[in-house]
């Protein structure tokens, strides 16, 4: 994009106050938290987990129920367990598979624990 047109965008968007974000890192993470907020996460070992918008999860893991708290912090989803299953606050990597309509189907968490995958519903 020429010069003159990233100038005229970047002061178009900031006098409407929306800001660019860039792509990937913390936006994606962002992004792809949001679009599965309060949608069902499913796996082979973990059923119904909910990741709510007011900081809150909650779910069964090999049918353990459990809860907890989530943050985004440095471009990571971070989630510490409150009731259920113990363990130390872990910070994870977020990417997603996406359906043609553009909507999450999957989504991947990574961190020193290993990988885990969610089905994403409706």
């Amino acid at each position: 994009m020429p010069l003159l047109s990233r100038v005229i965008t970047r002061s178009m968007v900031a006098a409407v106050g929306l800001s660019l974000m860039p792509i990937g890192g913390a936006a994606q993470t962002g992004e792809i938290i949001r679009s599965i907020l309060g949608r069902p996460l499913n796996s082979a070992q973990v059923s119904e987990v909910y990741i709510h918008a007011d900081g809150s999860l909650e779910g069964v893991f090999n049918g353990i129920s459990f809860a907890g708290t989530w943050t985004l912090e440095g471009g990571k989803y971070c989630r510490q367990f409150t009731r259920g299953l113990t363990g130390a606050p872990m910070c994870m990597s977020v990417s997603a598979e996406y359906a043609p309509d553009g909507e999450v189907r999957v989504v991947i968490f990574e961190g020193p624990g290993g990988r885990a995958k969610f089905n994403v519903g409706h």
